[in-house]
């Protein structure tokens, strides 16, 4: 029993990704309105398709990749701070002992090597 369950996942995920995969190719295999402008900005990069006299057409697309990524973010809750319960002690951190060396390094410079 536990065997067959086993086999019966393997082939349900194997086809979800076929499926998955199939659906990537297809939208990135799409053919173009009539191209694209990208358009750099200090937000980002903005891509607009535009039609054959250069007017923008339609809204933009969510790129497919990231999408599920974006949706995984959103569902995520926000976190909960809480106050933290029991005693609360003050810890005092001893002042650190300033240590000065015995003496200054002394400057040591010197020429170029030679070329013999």
């Amino acid at each position: 029993m536990n065997r067959n369950l086993r086999i019966v996942a393997a082939v349900v995920l194997a086809a979800i990704l076929a499926a998955t995969s199939l659906t990537m190719a297809v939208a990135r295999g799409q053919t173009r309105v009539a191209g694209e402008v990208v358009i750099c900005t200090g937000y980002g990069v903005t891509t607009i398709s535009v039609d054959a006299n250069g007017n923008p057409v339609g809204p933009v697309h969510l790129c497919p990749d990231m999408v599920l990524g974006l949706m995984a973010a959103l569902d995520t809750p926000p976190p909960v701070v809480t106050r933290p319960e029991g005693r609360v002690e003050r810890i005092e951190t001893p002042e650190p002992v300033r240590l000065s060396a015995q003496s200054a390094p002394v400057a040591r410079a010197r020429g170029p090597p030679a070329l013999v």
